[in-house]
């Protein structure tokens, strides 16, 4: 069943900042308002980054299923995923979301953080998947994507399947910084539990 609710998603990291983030400070730039400024105490510049973090992070889907040793024949699909709210449900957003024929979940939380990431965001990604609208035969892993380290704590929990540091690609140098076209978009689960 064919979704109607549609998001689009401005893949070039840089057209993406531009519209974002440089248009709207235009004015300033060109008067020089800004010149002293560092970058990072510019207003709203940590959580552009967040967001130009996770669209490079998508863009890099092969190498992050990759490292979740998945076989590209077992995915059905693979994208972000906006579930929105009903009487019945609560709306939630998964940053990325992979669906396999073996009624797998992975719901991947995309972070990026100027500090190692906490166990904060065990609870956040928790709530995310209580949110899913999903039939009881469906099993969710869930998976950190992060670039500035994790906690010790964190790891103690051994909350998540898998932890990926996606500083080892950029160190790797093998970054894929165009996306690919036509991507699709998520099969639709029935929304009555059994």
């Amino acid at each position: 069943m064919e979704s109607k609710l549609s998001k689009y998603r401005l893949s070039d990291n840089y057209l993406r900042f531009y519209l974002k983030y440089i248009e709207k400070r235009l004015r300033q730039i060109q008067q020089n308002q800004l010149v002293n400024i560092t970058i990072s105490n510019l207003p709203g510049w940590h959580s552009m980054m967040g967001m130009q973090f996770e669209n490079l992070v998508l863009n890099n889907r092969l190498w992050i299923k990759e490292q979740l040793s998945l076989d590209p024949e077992e995915i059905i699909i693979d994208n972000p995923f906006f579930q929105r709210k009903t009487q019945r449900y609560k709306g939630c957003q998964i940053d990325y979301m992979i669906q396999t024929k073996y009624n797998t979940l992975y719901v991947c939380e995309i972070k990026f953080s100027r500090y190692p990431v906490g166990t904060k965001v065990i609870q956040e990604v928790k709530e995310k998947i209580l949110r899913l609208s999903l039939p009881r035969v469906v099993s969710c892993r869930s998976v950190l994507i992060h670039v500035n380290g994790i906690t010790e704590d964190l790891q103690d929990k051994d909350y998540f399947s898998d932890i990926i540091d996606f500083s080892e690609l950029l160190a790797f140098g093998a970054l894929k910084l165009f996306p690919k076209k036509n991507t699709p978009k998520f099969q639709n689960f029935p929304t009555e539990r059994s």
